[in-house]
């Protein structure tokens, strides 16, 4: 997307296929301006140095000139080959890069681009364009898997005469012993499960009755505590606490 972006800022107009992209909505496609589109003649097509350019003040002239926008388009279209060599094996590669395919011819046409600039531009569209063919040839339209159908196995049923309940008919007598082995520490586990279950319910009940006994002698207790208490209200009140002990000396 960025460097179809950078690739747009090349040409001098908005094309149809560009309107009805669906990346038109965005606003620095609305807002974009032909900021890589050659003008005039170039003298000299130099890669373009990325450090230096930083290095520059924002509004120097370099960034003006037909020279600078040429090792731009240059730079760009090397990266755009790089891409196209990295995502050769998708099977979208058609889709991505077709697009830039055609914007990429319309650039080399282009009144002002240098011819050495056209061969590259050129060679990357063409590069697309047998690349995508490749992989449309590769294409297979979709279908069903065909695949039989599986069986369900089937298993004659096998009867015993003389049958017992509850006795092990495996040949292998090793694995019958050890299923009745099994069976049995089962049976013995549940059993002491339950037993210490029947333990833990008495354990519960007698220490419920212990503390019933506890309750029921502290509220004997409380009560004992409360009629004396009340017993010895009742006297002082009635004027009966202390008589009887005696005359009063003088």
């Amino acid at each position: 997307m960025f460097l179809r972006t950078l690739l747009m800022a090349a040409t001098d107009k908005k094309q149809a296929s560009e309107l009805d992209s669906q990346f038109y909505h965005l606003m620095e496609l609305k807002a974009l301006r032909p900021l890589l589109h050659i003008r005039d003649g170039v003298d000299d097509i130099n890669p373009l140095n990325i450090l230096m350019v930083m290095e520059m003040p924002d509004d120097s002239s370099f960034f003006s000139s037909d020279n600078f926008r040429a090792s731009a388009l240059v730079t760009i279209i090397e990266t755009l080959r790089g891409f196209v060599e990295i995502y050769d094996g998708l099977s979208s590669f058609p889709e991505m890069f077709l697009p830039i395919a055609t914007l990429v011819l319309e650039i080399s046409r282009q009144k002002h681009v240098p011819d050495a600039m056209k061969d590259k531009f050129n060679d990357v569209s063409q590069l697309i364009k047998e690349k995508a063919e490749e992989t449309h040839t590769l294409r297979r339209p979709l279908q069903l898997r065909k695949q039989k159908p599986v069986p369900i196995k089937l298993v004659n049923p096998k009867f015993e005469e003389n049958f017992v309940k509850g006795r092990d008919y495996d040949p292998d007598r090793e694995r019958a012993e050890r299923k009745k082995l099994r069976k049995l520490v089962n049976r013995e586990a549940k059993g002491a499960v339950r037993e210490l279950r029947k333990d833990n319910y008495f354990l519960y009940e007698v220490k419920q009755r212990d503390k019933e006994l506890l309750e029921q002698e502290r509220a004997a207790k409380y009560g004992k505590a409360i009629a004396f208490l009340q017993e010895q209200e009742h006297a002082f009140k009635s004027g009966q606490l202390g008589k009887g002990s005696g005359k009063r000396k003088r």
